[in-house]
């Protein structure tokens, strides 16, 4: 059974894995521009800018709920946090946006965790790459305000107005994924599945007591 000793293990693990990384990262971001006068300040694109609060912030807030998701296939605090988001958000896109196939597709991701076994795919180092991904890719299928305006190649295809500004595009969620990055993997590790930690190996050992 799934505890609420676990629960709280995994959302600190989450924040302090993405402090940490963080906090070197925002301090490298500043500085070596610093010492190095020909580096731009832009020049680090796993975070957010630096006096961006609310990008900031929800960097934090993905690396805990990405800290806890690996759980959702278990009934947990875990799950219902994140069937409680996915509930929500089906409802703004159905409601406000009219997003039908979006949806649906949610809806139908949603039941994925629940139809497997507790450990399973969501407890996979290839998940933890590949689920992040979607930050990557919601950009590029929202035709991202920041890209720049100009020639249309081909038939517009899929909303993209550029082929040279597909690399600014996947760069203005790169600070997303990283941080579901660090909170998936801060979540395997303390289960003793990236890396195993002491705590994974003595809770092992009771296991097999």
């Amino acid at each position: 059974m799934f505890s609420m000793s676990m629960f709280r293990e995994h959302w600190i693990g989450g924040l302090v894995a993405y402090s940490t990384f963080f906090i070197i990262s925002f301090i490298a971001t500043i500085a070596v521009p610093i010492f190095y006068d020909t580096v731009p300040e832009t020049w680090n694109p796993t975070i957010p800018p630096v006096f961006d609060f609310l990008q900031i912030v929800g960097c934090f807030v993905i690396a805990v709920l990405f800290g806890l998701w690996p759980d959702v296939d278990i009934k947990s605090k875990s799950q219902k946090i994140f069937y409680s988001v996915l509930f929500t958000l089906n409802v703004v896109l159905i409601v406000f946006f009219q997003k039908y196939l979006e949806s649906a597709l949610l809806g139908l991701f949603a039941m994925l965790p629940i139809m497997s076994k507790h450990r399973g795919w969501t407890h996979a180092k290839i998940t933890m790459i590949l689920l992040p991904g979607v930050f990557l890719l919601v950009p590029i299928y929202t035709n991202y305000p920041e890209w720049a305006s100009g020639g249309n190649f081909g038939s517009d295809f899929y909303g993209l107005r550029d082929w040279d500004t597909l690399p600014n595009a996947l760069l203005s969620g790169l600070p997303f994924y990283v941080a579901s990055f660090i909170g998936y993997a801060s979540h395997l590790h303390l289960d003793g599945i990236l890396f195993r930690s002491r705590k994974a190996q003595r809770r092992k050992a009771r296991a097999n007591r």
